[in-house]
């Protein structure tokens, strides 16, 4: 077997089945169904990397849009409007009053919600139909409504997958997959926008995905720590903000595990599939084929 065959063997493991997709969707709804018993919620929908098909498992974070309002509105600047606290504090609320034995835990711009039984966690946003697109979503850790357009994210993910002929996806998941193993210390949004980046300065080629792997990894270290901005709005950062001992940590594995990824390319080159492939694995740790 060669290391194209065990990527390509990678990609599928990846691979979230239809039928956890549907299930999602439909679990979801009846959420919003119980939830609108006690909260007023006109809609609701499914979206960040669920949505974007870049999600992987664990599925304990799906994000769901709760859509309060039915009419576009801006932010009020005379204190009329409620507080992004509250607005979290009132889904928490509905859901145990719909779900006596759920666990809801408030999040700086969600709620994470665990329901016995179900294999699934969503984080739950309160969201407002904002003036003139988008929606209004809360950031408790700054007190402020920051404006948010998931459609916008799916559909730049998209065009962006379409350009690297449909392999953008498929690595993007490959290097969460890295990072979730690796300190965890990488949004998910954040890689979505590095790989895109990467690739793009590329001329959106991805000749195989041992080389688009080694290619982030060799170039992360330029992306670690630097601010990235949401692309749709520019008001609000997708990367996480890292401590001195957090950048530190991270900047290491980042270093060593681009040296190991190119000297997997190279033992691949030398016809050594086998030596490669157990780079490769010291590199991932766990989940990924022999």
């Amino acid at each position: 077997m060669t290391v194209t065959d065990v990527f390509e063997t990678f990609k599928s493991q990846l691979e979230l089945p239809d039928r956890r997709q549907k299930e999602a969707a439909r679990i979801q709804e009846e959420l919003r169904a119980r939830i609108g018993k006690y909260l007023f919620v006109p809609r609701s929908f499914l979206s960040g990397s669920y949505a974007r098909y870049t999600k992987i498992d664990p599925l304990v974070d799906i994000d769901v849009m709760l859509v309060r309002n039915e009419a576009r509105v801006g932010v009020a600047t005379d204190g009329s409007g409620i507080l992004p606290r509250a607005a979290l504090d009132q889904v928490a609320e509905a859901v145990r009053k719909a779900y006596s034995d759920s666990q809801a835990k408030l999040q700086s711009r969600s709620v994470n919600v665990r329901l016995p039984g179900i294999p699934f966690g969503f984080d739950l946003v309160p969201a407002w139909l904002r003036h003139p697109d988008g929606y209004w979503i809360p950031d408790t850790d700054f007190g402020s409504w920051l404006p948010a357009d998931p459609d916008a994210h799916a559909d730049l993910m998209t065009q962006a997958n379409k350009r690297c002929d449909n392999k953008l996806k498929p690595l993007i998941k490959m290097v969460k997959h890295w990072s979730r193993n690796n300190h965890d210390l990488i949004r998910s949004f954040h890689i979505e926008l590095i790989c895109n980046d990467i690739f793009a300065r590329q001329g959106h080629a991805i000749p195989s995905y041992q080389f688009a792997v080694a290619k982030v990894l060799v170039s992360l270290p330029q992306y670690i720590g630097q601010a990235m901005s949401d692309p749709i709005y520019g008001s609000s950062r997708v990367d996480r903000q890292l401590s001195s001992e957090e950048f530190q940590r991270l900047h290491a594995r980042v270093m060593c595990d681009g040296q190991n990824a190119v000297d997997a390319l190279a033992l691949e080159n030398a016809g050594e599939n086998v030596a490669a492939v157990d780079k490769w694995k010291h590199i991932f740790l766990r989940g990924f084929p022999r």
